[in-house]
């Protein structure tokens, strides 16, 4: 897999200085912190967007059918599930999606379930539309994490709480929730009549043999359910690509476009449409590229770390190209972790505590990029705790 030979060129969240200097403290640093990849895009996308640009003009476009039998195919070959064309919504992302479905689907105050560690987006998204934040905390076990169900179950019974944010896999900790899981929180769900949103951006990253379900297998048991998706990190094209909601329910459904139609959001962007139907139609075995090259660089971090007899432990993903690094046994305080190991190591990582109380003492490092850049980096950061 060919290396974006443009990454220091690019204005590039991951390389700006300003968010370095805010961050990290300085800006000579390697970047293994954002969630997106080194490498180039496939090759059959790269022409399919110079075709597209080629001798051709960019007047208003709309969404083809072929996109949609692209889109149908791919999701019944990978996740085993039936698209209904009229339950897909297209959104600028999903922070979008998700701010309206708080806003229109919940009322000021209510109690939004999440399971920190978690995406910071779900926290602040939550607490901007003036809903309140209600925990559900994974609970780690011989260094695997897990649903408290018992918790949720309470958590789900309280009149107060209205709805519950699941990420599978889930980042930044890398689990594949099971079928077992899934069916769990989706009876605790119907059980107390809660909006069930599932966040599955990172579905086609599955790791070690593990197995995606999305939660639209279990619709015909329980129909309020939100599912926010994109192909954006499966195919490196978070630049340039939209979000998709899949709402099954109507009266659900319904709402969420009267708001986007409010505000004029859901237009075909013509590279995006190309760029989708190319990745389902012609993406897979660059993505298989990449799923070997994501575990490989799983395998490079558990050398290391057992080679050098580091006391920083691996939380082996299951899904995603983000691993969980655990260095409880190193530090006690999370902010002397953080600023230790970014100003010996000069690599910068996400910090635990960014994903909630849960996750100091922790650290997120992404490694969607060459072995040589993993095994540079986890070096690095080895030696920067001694």
């Amino acid at each position: 897999m060919k290396l974006d030979k443009k990454l220091k060129q690019l204005p590039l969240v991951k390389t700006k200085p300003t968010s370095l200097d805010h961050l990290f403290g300085e800006q000579d640093l390697q970047t293994m912190w954002v969630a997106d990849s080194d490498f180039q895009i496939a090759a059959p996308i790269q022409q399919a967007l110079m075709e597209r640009i080629t001798d051709a003009g960019f007047g208003y476009e709309y969404k083809p059918a072929s996109l949609f039998e692209a889109q149908r195919a791919w999701y019944k070959k990978h996740y085993g599930v039936n698209l209904v064309h009229e339950e897909l919504l297209y959104s600028p992302s999903i922070p979008t999606t998700l701010t309206f479905v708080m806003e229109e689907l919940t009322a000021p105050g209510d109690g939004i379930i999440i399971q920190p560690p978690v995406w910071n987006d779900f926290r602040n998204i939550i607490r901007r539309t003036k809903r309140k934040v209600e925990k559900n905390v994974l609970r780690l076990a011989a260094s695997r994490y897990e649903i408290d169900f018992e918790d949720l179950e309470e958590k789900a019974s309280a009149p107060a709480n209205k709805a519950l944010i699941i990420c599978n896999p889930h980042n930044p900790v890398g689990r594949v929730w099971t079928r077992a899981e899934l069916s769990r929180i989706v009876d605790i769900c119907r059980r107390h009549d809660l909006l069930l949103i599932s966040d599955e951006i990172h579905k086609d990253v599955v790791l070690f043999g593990h197995s995606f379900t999305s939660m639209l297998h279990y619709a015909n048991k329980w129909d309020k359910l939100v599912i926010c998706t994109s192909e954006a990190k499966s195919f490196n094209l978070p630049g340039i690509l939209d979000s998709l909601a899949i709402i099954p329910n109507e009266s659900l459904r319904k709402t969420i476009v009267d708001t986007l139609k409010k505000y004029h959001l859901g237009r075909t962007n013509a590279l995006s449409r190309v760029a989708l139907e190319t990745a389902y139609r012609q993406g897979e075995a660059w993505l298989l590229e990449l799923r070997k090259i994501i575990e490989d660089n799983v395998l490079i971090i558990e050398e290391e770390l057992h080679h050098a007899r580091s006391p920083i432990k691996l939380i082996k993903p299951e899904g995603t190209f983000q691993v969980w690094l655990d260095f409880r046994a190193i530090f006690s305080d999370t902010k002397i972790m953080f600023k230790q190991v970014t100003q010996n190591s000069k690599v910068a990582l996400n910090a635990g505590h960014w994903y909630g109380r849960e996750g100091a003492l922790f650290m997120r490092m992404n490694i969607a990029t060459t072995g040589e850049q993993v095994r540079q980096g986890i070096r690095k950061v080895i030696g920067a705790v001694g």
